[in-house]
């Protein structure tokens, strides 16, 4: 199989469905694989048809068992796999870039690379046969792509070191209590409720939807102040917007109807 062969992509509408295709190895990622998402995320960027993106693993087992262990075994020396690490980083941050939206849409096991490829997407649903984990402890290493940066950020602080010093596995109903994920559904339903959630937020003005993205990103990234500051900018950028301006005159004439 090709590298291009294990990231595919297809259209549903204005959704942009990324799927991780290598169901023999329960879709763990080697470094050509990263790569070719890296170069799918892109595409979806520069891609004016594309909405929202929608990262899945193909199957029913996996999401995604983290980094090919393989490959990481043959790694020949500390700088080489910096090196891998590196590109792992670049490609989630990239992700978590994206002025689209993008939707995690965990079917089965989220292990290692896996859990923090979710981490870096904008909203995280699952199937109820879910699993997730900062499993790398066990094999006494940690995560080198953003697990113990997104981890702690996005769940409560003790769980999170629970998690990471352990490594046990969480189930989708504890992602879910702990604010991991957002929904969780039958898994036969999944990835037909996450397109149905792609396709609500696709119905919003681009243009509305980018800044709130990058108002919530760029807040976070500093005091609540300055993030109130970067929200009143943007909300009155977004205000000159044809888009806005006809979504105001639409509700008041609901309104006054």
């Amino acid at each position: 199989m090709s590298a291009t062969d294990t990231i595919t992509t297809r259209m549903d509408d204005s959704v942009r469905i990324i799927t991780i295709n290598r169901p023999r190895v329960r879709n763990a990622i080697d470094t050509a694989t990263m790569r070719a998402l890296g170069v799918a995320v892109d595409a979806a960027e520069a891609d004016a048809a594309v909405r929202v993106v929608i990262i899945t693993g193909a199957g029913d087992i996996a999401f995604s068992a983290g980094g090919d262990m393989a490959e990481m075994r043959q790694s020949p020396s500390l700088i080489a796999c910096d090196l891998d690490m590196r590109i792992w980083q670049d490609v989630l941050g990239r992700i978590e870039r994206l002025t689209k939206p993008v939707i995690a849409a965990v079917n089965g096991y989220a292990y290692g690379g896996g859990t923090e490829l979710a981490m870096a997407c904008h909203i995280r649903v699952c199937g109820d046969g879910a699993q997730f984990g900062q499993t790398e402890i066990r094999h006494d290493h940690l995560p080198g792509a953003g697990g113990t940066q997104r981890l702690p950020r996005l769940i409560p602080l003790s769980a999170a070191y629970e998690l990471l010093l352990t490594g046990d596995s969480l189930d989708a109903a504890g992602a879910l209590r702990l604010g991991l994920v957002s929904h969780v559904w039958p898994k036969a339903d999944m990835l037909a409720n996450a397109i149905a959630l792609a396709k609500r937020i696709a119905q919003r003005s681009p243009i509305a939807v980018r800044y709130t993205l990058e108002a919530v990103a760029a807040g976070l990234n500093g005091s609540l102040e300055t993030g109130l500051r970067i929200e009143r900018a943007m909300a009155a950028l977004v205000m000159e917007s044809g888009a806005a301006q006809a979504g105001l005159d639409n509700f008041v004439e609901k309104v006054r109807a």
